[in-house]
């Protein structure tokens, strides 16, 4: 019986991950089709139909590609900035906004700027967090030195973030989203153990690889 639940559970680690990523990219599809389609139809003409399934992902790609190049401009960059500072003066719409646009510069090649990743040892003990040093001179913990240090939670969002002694944390010559890869997933799987395993040899259970 054993065995046969390995099997069946290592069915699952391939499917899985799979049908959840299609899922995903099909689900986030339909919902920019049918956004497009709905501020699209209304503005055609008479007996029109909509182009093909799919148009609206193109079209909000497109859009988004011309918002892009808009952001060279200074006009388009000053016109941003007068639109952020209207939404900072907002207070549940300023913690809204700032929160999702300092997630999506994760995606979008600006994480370095967050800081520098570090290790955090607790004090009297000998358990060490990986976290990201935000700040040297955090305004939370004004004259008292201390350096702010975030420290992601795994297998969710959200984290802490602490004010701790300079001393207490070490660098680590790591990208901040590295970083994040490893908190968000504990580090399973980390590349180390995968290329410390000998060449041909095959990742899957016995059962799957041919073994007895």
């Amino acid at each position: 019986m054993k065995k046969h639940v390995r099997i069946l559970l290592a069915g699952v680690m391939v499917v899985v991950p799979f049908a959840l990523t299609v899922y995903i990219i099909a689900w986030a599809g339909s919902l920019l089709d049918g956004l497009v389609q709905r501020l699209v139809e209304p503005n055609a003409t008479p007996g029109q139909r909509w182009l093909f399934p799919g148009a609206g992902i193109v079209v909000a790609v497109l859009a988004l590609y011309l918002v892009g190049l808009l952001t060279h401009l200074w006009v388009f960059r000053w016109a941003v900035g007068l639109l952020e500072r209207m939404f900072s003066r907002v207070p549940v719409v300023k913690s809204i906004y700032e929160s999702l646009r300092d997630v999506l510069k994760l995606f979008g090649g600006e994480a370095e700027n967050m800081g520098q990743v570090v290790l955090y040892r607790l004090p009297g003990t000998e358990v060490k967090l990986l976290g990201i040093r935000t700040s040297t001179s955090p305004r939370g913990a004004q004259g008292q030195n201390r350096v702010a240090v975030y420290l992601p939670m795994s297998y969710q969002l959200g984290g802490f973030t602490v004010y701790v002694p300079p001393e207490s944390v070490e660098p680590l010559d790591m990208s901040v989203e590295e970083a994040m890869k490893i908190a968000a997933t504990a580090d399973v799987g980390s590349k180390a153990e995968s290329d410390s395993q000998p060449e041909g040899t095959d990742t899957l259970p016995p059962e799957l690889a041919g073994g007895q």
